[in-house]
């Protein structure tokens, strides 16, 4: 079944998943905490390899393939398919761990839930734009490696 791609769609999902970003970074105290500092730090490193082994040309903020788009399998997408998703959810949740309350727990679970939309999205455009795409989602974990 072939999926058509629906701007509307793709611009909403990145403002959804910034817009809650933001709101995470305005609401949370910073914290010098060596532990927090060095998830965070690693979260930044995984985002970096990811977008280093994508190359910036090939980079797409949307969801959208991009119109020459090429499977990438190494680096760290030999281990998942979205670590850039992964490391935004790394990189906060020593944050929200910190400070357990109702509303940054709403908005981390918000943002989980845009991301885990916007890869589903993804990856429907994604089977139907490479053939062997399919193949490469049984044998790779979505965002968290090893797990899910």
């Amino acid at each position: 079944m072939t999926r058509i791609k629906h701007p509307i769609i793709s611009f909403s999902l990145v403002a959804l998943q910034f817009t809650l970003i933001g709101i995470l970074l305005l609401i949370l105290p910073l914290s010098l905490n060596s532990i927090i500092l060095g998830v965070q730090a690693l979260a930044i490193i995984i985002g970096l390899w990811a977008v280093q082994t994508m190359h910036l040309g090939h980079f797409n903020i949307v969801p959208d393939p991009m119109p020459e788009i090429e499977l990438v399998t190494h680096g760290p997408y030999r281990f998942i398919r979205h670590p850039m998703y992964f490391s935004i959810l790394l990189f906060f949740l020593p944050l929200i761990v910190l400070n357990l309350s109702w509303l940054p727990i709403a908005l981390y679970a918000s943002l989980i839930l845009a991301l885990l939309i916007k890869a589903t999205y993804e990856e429907s455009l994604l089977v139907d734009t490479l053939p062997e795409y399919e193949a490469y989602q049984q044998i790779s974990k979505r965002i968290i490696p090893f797990v899910f």
